[in-house]
């Protein structure tokens, strides 16, 4: 078994098609059986079989797939450390960022740019579960995911970034914008990130905390952008941090809800892979958000404005 038998395997197995898989491989479709067959050879097992819908996986090929993209993404790992370790060169980084850490984002990145300029970055959002599929496949670094509730047994290990307070966003127009209290919230629709049915989502914890039941009007949405449009042009609900009302990234139309007691707290986490330190590029932008909120929290000196 070799890097290029599971390379081609991998690809096969996603495409689903093994002329696919050599045009992606830029190899001949006989070469690409050919490293297949090397595979199986080597494992003792049909890994796939043709039918009608090309080429599927046999359950001991399924069973490989999962490793072998694990297997391929440490690989590709350890050569971008290597390198980044030797002159901060190379490599990729995949992240999926939650909402909560926009306002601290630019100025990471900035920072990470002046650091590394020669590592490659993409940005996802999060929106669990794929995002954590990805994650646990190697295809993401790490996320930066928002959290509400207290310890999370995932598999994952994490690290607090910071805390951020919360609070309700509407239109400016919005018949409730004037409450002051979370019961008089209670009967409208909401827009809520995350899983509505997970014992701990934040539209419970935050309501449970005044003694209160749980929104009936509930709909969960992954995407910040989608969020805010409808909540700029209709009477839906949402709850965002609280240093979101001062950036630009809101609408102009969106406004704060004040209200006379406080809202649980968001913990902006980094998620990594419990058995896969961080490459050092990964570690440099895990710092790089550490000092960008590190700053974003400072008080502005005489001469500065905020």
């Amino acid at each position: 078994m070799n890097l290029r038998q599971l390379r081609a395997f991998v690809l096969i197995a996603e495409h689903r098609s093994i002329r696919a898989a050599a045009r992606a491989l830029f190899v001949t479709q006989p070469a690409a059986t050919r490293s297949l067959r090397e595979l199986e050879q080597s494992v003792g097992a049909e890994l796939v079989r043709r039918s009608v819908k090309g080429v599927e996986l046999t359950p001991y090929g399924d069973a490989l797939y999962k490793r072998a993209v694990l297997i391929l993404q440490e690989a590709r790992r350890a050569q971008e450390e290597i390198g980044q370790m030797r002159d901060g060169e190379g490599g990729t980084l995949n992240l999926a960022i939650s909402s909560a850490a926009l306002t601290v984002l630019p100025a990471a990145l900035a920072a990470f740019r002046a650091r590394m300029p020669r590592v490659s970055v993409a940005f996802n959002e999060v929106a669990p579960p794929y995002s954590h599929e990805q994650l646990d496949s190697g295809r993401y670094d790490f996320l930066v995911q928002t959290e509400y509730d207290g310890d999370i047994d995932d598999g994952f290990a994490r690290t607090t970034l910071f805390t951020l307070p919360l609070a309700v966003g509407a239109r400016a127009g919005h018949p409730l914008r004037g409450a002051r209290t979370l019961a008089e919230l209670h009967d409208a629709l909401w827009l809520l990130p995350g899983n509505i049915q997970a014992p701990a989502n934040l539209l419970r914890l935050a309501f449970d905390a005044h003694g209160l039941p749980a929104p009936r009007d509930v709909i969960p949405c992954q995407s910040i952008a989608v969020a805010l449009s409808i909540i700029a042009e209709s009477d839906a609900l949402g709850i965002f941090v609280r240093n979101l009302f001062d950036h630009q990234l809101l609408p102009r139309a969106l406004r704060m809800v004040r209200l006379d007691h406080p809202l649980p707290a968001a913990r902006v986490s980094v998620l990594t892979r419990a058995d896969s330190p961080p490459t050092p590029a990964a570690q440099c932008f895990m710092d790089c958000l550490l000092s960008a909120q590190a700053a974003s929290s400072m008080p502005a000196t005489p001469g500065q404005t905020g």
